[in-house]
């Protein structure tokens, strides 16, 4: 088996020298062959994808956070390439939704002794992909003044939270789903592909990876009160019991500002811009992913009290 590892030297502003020298004896312990490539900023998917096709590996392995997977699963999306993933960034999001150890060599042996499943991609405006969360309003602002920040992991996005909850204010949307229209105002847009957002605040309570569908999470009032229903959120879910958030399943979805306004979008924590209209649409099945044969912890089983299924 040959594995070709994407490793981010600064995601989360650790250190991966340790790793990367405990790796020749990972090889050599588990009997594998394996490649290094190390992002720099500076052209690496059109490098990746390169290496990727002459070195034809088995798995592309993401060493980092969700930037890190994003990167690696566009280059090996729509292939039997698999990914995999050991998690060592700020935002660890897709690597909790996968239930993925954050113990290293838990993770490597994931690699290779777990098992392959195939996952949906979002793909945004026909260009972007999202395998995780996007959104644009609250969150994706909170992103943007992340990335500026020297304060990396969660006190850092702690920090930009409780700064973005004193500014922020609603946007009001249109909303195009493949069955319904609605007009929506909100101070937080989410089309979310899993559960979780990186931090481990539970989003989107009712998310499936493989089930061919997204939810947008409408997050429509932001008061203090509402503040300690997110805080609550993090572990029950119970937001979308309330009058404040609401959940919509669907295929594909168009969201467009009103006014002409522009909204920053993050996608999968990464900023793509500041945009009037996004459009969503599930790409199913398309992204082969390296999991636990056995999941090492069990979903909640969460009521749900406003969703609607198109």
């Amino acid at each position: 088996m040959k594995l070709l590892f994407v490793v981010n030297p600064i995601s989360g502003d650790n250190d991966k020298k340790g790793f990367l020298d405990s790796l020749e004896g990972f090889a050599y312990r588990y009997i594998f062959e394996y490649d290094l490539f190390l992002t720099t900023g500076n052209h690496d998917k059109k490098q990746l994808n390169r290496l990727v096709n002459r070195e034809k590996p088995d798995i592309v392995v993401a060493v980092g956070g969700d930037g890190t997977v994003l990167l690696v699963a566009e280059v090996v999306m729509h292939t039997n390439i698999r990914l995999g993933i050991i998690p060592y960034g700020s935002a660890n999001g897709m690597a909790a939704e996968l239930n993925i150890p954050n113990h290293k060599e838990e993770a490597l042996k994931v690699l290779l002794q777990g098992k392959s499943v195939a996952i949906d991609n979002l793909k945004i405006n026909q260009t972007h992909n999202c395998i995780h969360i996007g959104d644009i309003g609250f969150n994706a602002r909170m992103v943007k003044r992340f990335e500026t920040d020297r304060m990396r992991g969660f006190k850092g996005y702690a920090k930009q939270f409780f700064k973005e909850f004193s500014l922020s204010k609603k946007i009001k949307v249109d909303i195009q789903t493949e069955k319904k229209r609605y007009t929506k105002s909100a101070h937080m847009i989410a089309f979310a592909n899993a559960r979780r957002y990186g931090t481990k605040a539970l989003l989107n309570p009712i998310g499936k990876l493989d089930d061919g569908y997204f939810e947008l999470c409408i997050l429509k009032d932001l008061s203090v009160r509402v503040l300690f229903l997110i805080l609550l959120s993090w572990f029950t879910g119970s937001m979308y019991k309330t009058r404040f958030a609401e959940i919509i399943r669907c295929k594909k979805a168009r969201i467009q500002l009103h006014k002409n306004k522009r909204m920053t979008v993050q996608v999968d924590g990464e900023v793509i811009g500041d945009k009037n209209t996004i459009s969503i649409d599930v790409e199913p099945s398309c992204l082969h992913v390296m999991v636990p044969k056995e999941p090492s912890g069990k979903f909640l089983d969460l009521l749900v009290a406003e969703v609607e299924y198109e």
